[in-house]
């Protein structure tokens, strides 16, 4: 990893966030000052000072959708707006000191502390759950056939057993 490298973590939230971003809408106010419109609400963006009005950007130190929409917009690289602890330098820095090894545990001293034992699982009541969880930005599972078709009256929106004119001439 080099120094200016993103870490691991820092690059899987920016690839989330992109994802993200691309449903928002980037409007230039002047110099390095832009309004972005995600659905209907509008956030002001400073980007040469690293702000965002809805201050997750300054709070986390990695650009939220709204600053990457920007950065986007202004053919910039993400990686440049990124607080320096989510870099290759922060991490290399972090693990760069030798690390103790910790004795056996026959070998700790004991306090008069009572043991923690832990919680007790229930099973929840009902039958487990078939389909797996999905991410945010995952497709749901749809139907397979979104629209129906009536065979009598070939009008979408109901089948063959609910048509009106089946009812009027039961002989169908």
């Amino acid at each position: 990893m080099g120094d200016m490298e993103l870490t691991e973590y820092a690059t899987k939230i920016l690839q989330t966030r992109s994802d993200e971003s691309r449903f928002c809408y980037t409007i230039p106010c002047g110099r390095d000052e832009f309004e972005v419109r995600d659905q209907h609400v509008h956030f002001p963006i400073k980007l040469n000072t690293g702000i965002c009005s809805c201050g997750k950007w300054q709070h986390s130190g990695l650009p939220y959708k709204h600053a990457l929409r920007v950065i986007y917009h202004q053919r910039l690289q993400p990686a440049d707006f990124v607080a320096p602890c989510f870099k290759g330098k922060a991490y290399k820095l972090t693990y760069a000191e030798h690390m103790l090894h910790m004795p056996d545990p026959s070998q700790w001293t004991s306090g008069n502390l009572p043991n923690i034992l832990p919680l007790l699982v229930k099973r929840a009541a009902g039958r487990p759950k078939k389909q797996r969880r999905r991410g945010p930005n995952e497709a749901r599972k749809g139907k397979r056939h979104a629209t129906v078709k009536c065979r009598l009256c070939s009008v979408l929106g109901h089948n063959m057993l609910t048509c009106a004119s089946r009812k009027k001439n039961p002989c169908n």
